[in-house]
């Protein structure tokens, strides 16, 4: 007898989670295609690369959509990605006694970097995009400023983040995943999660019901340019040292991450479960076309299209 009303919650579920279902469903034909075009995406090791490297772009999209969530947006995280990249090599330069104050500074670089964006947001009231525009010119400028050519060297433990392996997982899956559900339940399960869906949605009435706007607004900002330096970290546990080329790109990466996995550009709805599959869509694009040998100047036609058709596809479904 419970059948039918089981049945029933379980349609509601979908009927209210349409653009994040349509975007799985994306993401399975994709590997059905990509298993049937190569042998190789079918191994261990490719689907374990697939996921490694997707784990930069994915702890820098959490930020975003913490971000994106309150009605905001920050251009300045691929910056803040290549400063963090090129700092940590060259402070560190394989001294290992130097990792833990090297890794906390870099984490605090970036929360005073989200910090600086969130405070002349509300306090000078100043468009996100253009704040956080601002200060992707500021962060490249200084990175170039300390570097043009590659720079430094990482130790152990810094390499461990990226390369490392928990049996037969790489550790920087594991961490991903761990921080993407710590993320999952601070939106839908605290307090602080709620006023930032209420914020996105009208700040007006969220500011009349009492909710400290402003507050969440500069916090979802530390968020991001905390997970940027962090996503800076692994970047340089991949290279093994500072390269000033690297972060090129993030910002409108993550925007579309967390764009096709549902949330909304104007704030207010959506989620990580979402930002979890627009990331790998991503990221099984990039593996596919390589696998392919489809040539680097068609690859961004490609991901283009893919992704125009994915974001009409569950915009239908609104």
């Amino acid at each position: 007898m419970n059948i039918p009303i089981r049945f029933e919650r379980v349609r509601r579920q979908v009927s209210d989670n349409t653009s994040v279902v349509t975007i799985y469903v994306v993401l399975m034909a994709m590997i059905i295609v990509a298993a049937s075009l190569s042998e190789t995406f079918r191994t261990t090791g490719n689907i374990f690369n697939v996921l490694r490297q997707v784990v930069v772009l994915g702890l820098i999209s959490i930020g975003q959509t913490f971000v994106i969530l309150a009605g905001g947006i920050d251009l300045s995280v691929g910056s803040t990605v290549k400063l963090v990249t090129v700092l940590s090599a060259g402070l560190l330069d394989g001294r290992e006694a130097l990792t833990i104050p090297v890794v906390g500074f870099c984490l605090l670089l970036g929360a005073l970097i989200g910090l600086v964006n969130g405070l002349i947001i509300t306090r000078l009231r100043v468009a996100p995009f253009i704040v956080t525009l601002g200060m992707f010119s500021i962060l490249r400028g200084a990175a170039l400023a300390y570097t043009t050519e590659p720079i430094g060297d990482i130790t152990e433990p810094v390499e461990f983040l990226y390369n490392g392996q928990i049996g037969r997982v790489p550790f920087a899956v594991i961490f991903f995943l761990g921080l993407m559900g710590i993320g999952v339940f601070v939106l839908r399960m605290t307090p602080f999660g709620r006023h930032i869906y209420a914020v996105g949605d009208n700040e007006q009435v969220a500011r009349l019901s009492g909710i400290p706007v402003n507050r969440v607004k500069v916090t979802v900002f530390v968020i991001s340019g905390m997970f940027a330096a962090l996503a800076g970290l692994f970047t340089v546990s991949r290279m093994g040292i500072g390269d000033p080329i690297v972060g090129e790109g993030f910002e409108l990466d993550s925007i579309t991450a967390v764009v096709l996995g549902g949330t909304s550009l104007f704030g207010g709805v959506g989620g990580l479960t979402g930002t979890l599959a627009g990331v790998l869509v991503l990221g099984m694009v990039n593996n596919m076309l390589n696998l392919l040998k489809v040539s680097q100047w068609y690859q961004q036609l490609v991901k283009g299209l893919i992704i125009i058709i994915a974001v009409a596809i569950y915009k239908q479904k609104d």
